[in-house]
C-alpha cells in the first residue's frame, strides 16, 4: 500500500525530495538510527516489521511483499532495524543514499555488488546497483575493452607477501606512481614518486619492506630502473629473487598490469570529477582492500590481515558490540557487589561430594586465585575448592567477640575490665551473678567449659585474666516503687 503510513496515520509521508535532501547532505553519514526511523515510515517494511514481531500470515497476497515473505524465516528485528543474516534491509527512502555510498569508489558492477552483499539488502538491490554503475558517466568513460586472449597464470603463492609484482604508472599531473600488488592476497600499494629513477624506487621499496617484510620473489618488467646495477645490488643484498617478464609483452606480468590498469582508471575518474587524486585513491584502496576479490573469493584485507577494515558502511549495522559490552559491565558490577573472599587460616565448611555429609569442616591453607582456595579438612586431607563451595565456619572462640564498654552502658552492667578489678570476681567455674534489683531472679548458671591451664608463675598469673562468662549486653532493669493510686475517681 504505497503512500500510507503503517502506523495508521492517514497523513501522507514527507515528499521523497525532502527525505532525499535530508539524507544526502555531504557531511551526514547514514547510520542505523536513521534506518530505524525510515523503516517505521516505509509502508512495505513497516508491514514486514509488524509481521516479524506478531507473526507472518499463512499466505501472502501482496506482490511487493513476496520477496520478504519467501525469506520470512531468515528475517529478524534488531534495535528497530530489519536484518537478513548480517545484512541490513534498507527502506526505500534511504536506498539512494546507500547506493551513492556503495558506488563512491567507482569499482564497477561486480565489486560494488560484492561490497553490497556484505552490508545491505532489499528486493531488487542487484538491479539497482547495475543501473547506478551503468548510468555513471565517469565509469562509462573508463570502461574496459573486450578481454584479450588469456595467458598462462603465475602459480599462486602459499603465503601472503611471498611474491610481489611491480610496475609504474604515469605521468598524471606531473606525478608517477609506483604500484605493487601481492600475488596471493591481491593487496595493492600505490606510492607517488618524482621519477622512475632507481634511487626513488629503492627508497619506496625500503619503506614498504619495513611495513610488510621482505618478499621471496619480485617480478618486474624490463624497464630501466629495474635493470639498473643499483637495483640488482639491492635485491641481492636482501636475498630477494628478481624475476623479469618477457620483453615487449606486458601480459607476462599480468598481476602488475591488472593493478596498473585498475589504478589508472581510478586516477582518470578523479581527474574527470576534478577531485584530489590522492584522496580519491585512498578512498578507493580502502574499499578495494575490504571487498571480495573475484579470483580469491575473499577480500585482500582478510587474506593479508586476517580481518576486515572498518569503513563508514559499518555504521549501517546496529552496534552489537556496544550492547554486549554494556551487558558484560552490568554482570561484572553485580558480581563484584556479591563477591566473597576468604583469608588463609579461616575456618570454613567445605562442600563434600562423597560420603554421607554434604559439608565437612576445614581450614583455608592457601589462596590459589581470585576465587579458588586450598582447603585442609579435619582429617588432614587437602582439597581444591571454589568460593561457591565454601562457607565460613564459626567456632566457639569466634562466637563471643571482645566486649568494649561504651558511654551508653547501664551502671548496673559490669564489663570484663571492671569485673577484673572487683573483689567479687568469680572464680574459675563459678557462675556469674548479676546485681539483683526489685526482686529479679539471678540468671541460671552458664555451663562454661573448665580449663586445666594453670599459670606457671605469679607474673603470668597476674598478667593473664581469669576466664569470665560473657557479659550481659542488655542493661539491668531497675525498678522503683510507685505510689498506688487511690480510688479518687468514682
Amino acid at each position: 500500500m504505497p503512500g500510507r503510513n503503517v502506523s495508521g496515520d492517514d497523513s501522507p509521508l514527507d515528499p521523497p525530495e525532502q527525505t532525499y535532501l535530508h539524507f544526502a547532505q555531504s557531511e551526514l553519514l547514514l547510520d542505523y538510527n536513521k534506518i530505524k526511523q525510515q523503516t517505521l515510515r516505509d509502508p512495505l517494511l513497516g508491514r514486514v516489521l509488524l509481521y516479524i514481531k506478531s507473526g507472518w500470515p499463512d499466505q501472502n497476497e501482496i506482490r511487493e511483499l513476496q520477496p520478504y515473505f519467501n525469506r520470512k524465516k531468515e528475517l529478524y528485528e534488531e534495535l528497530g532495524c530489519i536484518m537478513w543474516g548480517h545484512r541490513v534491509v534498507i527502506p526505500e527512502n534511504c536506498r539512494d543514499r546507500v547506493l551513492m555510498d556503495l558506488h563512491e569508489p567507482h569499482m564497477g558492477v561486480s565489486k560494488t555488488k560484492a561490497m553490497a552483499r556484505s552490508y545491505v539488502w532489499w528486493a531488487g538491490i542487484d538491479e539497482a546497483v547495475e543501473a547506478v554503475c551503468k548510468q555513471c558517466e565517469v565509469c562509462a568513460a573508463e570502461a574496459d575493452a573486450p578481454t584479450r586472449h588469456t595467458v598462462n597464470p603465475w602459480p599462486w603463492p602459499s603465503r601472503p607477501w611471498s611474491r610481489i609484482h611491480l610496475d609504474f604508472l604515469g605521468p598524471f599531473q606531473d606525478k608517477i606512481y609506483l604500484i605493487l600488488i601481492d600475488a596471493r592476497t591481491k593487496w595493492i600499494e600505490v606510492y607517488p614518486v618524482p621519477s622512475t629513477a632507481a634511487r626513488y624506487t629503492l627508497n619506496k621499496l625500503e619503506e614498504v619492506f619495513v611495513r610488510w617484510g621482505l618478499p621471496k620473489q619480485m617480478v618486474t618488467d624490463n624497464g630501466p630502473p629495474f635493470t639498473s646495477t643499483d637495483f640488482s645490488k639491492f635485491t641481492n643484498k636482501l636475498g630477494i629473487e628478481h624475476l623479469f617478464s618477457a620483453p615487449y609483452h606486458p601480459a607476462s606480468n599480468g598481476a602488475a598490469e591488472n593493478a596498473v590498469r585498475t589504478i589508472k582508471k581510478v586516477i582518470r575518474k578523479a581527474i574527470r570529477k576534478k577531485e584530489d587524486i590522492q584522496s580519491f585513491l585512498n578512498t578507493f584502496l580502502l574499499h578495494y582492500r575490504n571487498t571480495e576479490h573475484s579470483t580469491t573469493g575473499e577480500s585482500p584485507a582478510s587474506l593479508m590481515l586476517g580481518r576486515s577494515l572498518r569503513t563508514k558502511l559499518d555504521l549501517l549495522r546496529p552496534d552489537r558490540d556496544k550492547k554486549v559490552k554494556e551487558a558484560q559491565t552490568r554482570q561484572r558490577k553485580l558480581g563484584t557487589e556479591n563477591s566473597r573472599s576468604l583469608e588463609p587460616g579461616e575456618n570454613v565448611w567445605m562442600r563434600q561430594y562423597q560420603g554421607a555429609n554434604k559439608w565437612v569442616a576445614g581450614k583455608v591453607i592457601e589462596r590459589l586465585g581470585a576465587t579458588d582456595y586450598s582447603i585442609l579438612d579435619d582429617v588432614g586431607r587437602g582439597s581444591h575448592r571454589h568460593i561457591d563451595q565454601l562457607r565460613r565456619r564459626s567456632t566457639r572462640n569466634s562466637i563471643v567477640a571482645p566486649y568494649t564498654p561504651s558511654q551508653h552502658d547501664s551502671p548496673g552492667v559490669r564489663t570484663p575490665a571492671l569485673m577484673s578489678d572487683s573483689p567479687k570476681m568469680p572464680r574459675m567455674g563459678e557462675p556469674v551473678v548479676r546485681e539483683e534489683s526489685c526482686g529479679e531472679r539471678p540468671p541460671p548458671e552458664l555451663n562454661e567449659p573448665k580449663t586445666d591451664m594453670v599459670p606457671s608463675s605469679p607474673t603470668l598469673a597476674a598478667e593473664s585474666p581469669l576466664p569470665v562468662s560473657p557479659p550481659r549486653i542488655r542493661p539491668i532493669r531497675k525498678c522503683r516503687l510507685v505510689k498506688p493510686l487511690h480510688d479518687s475517681v468514682k
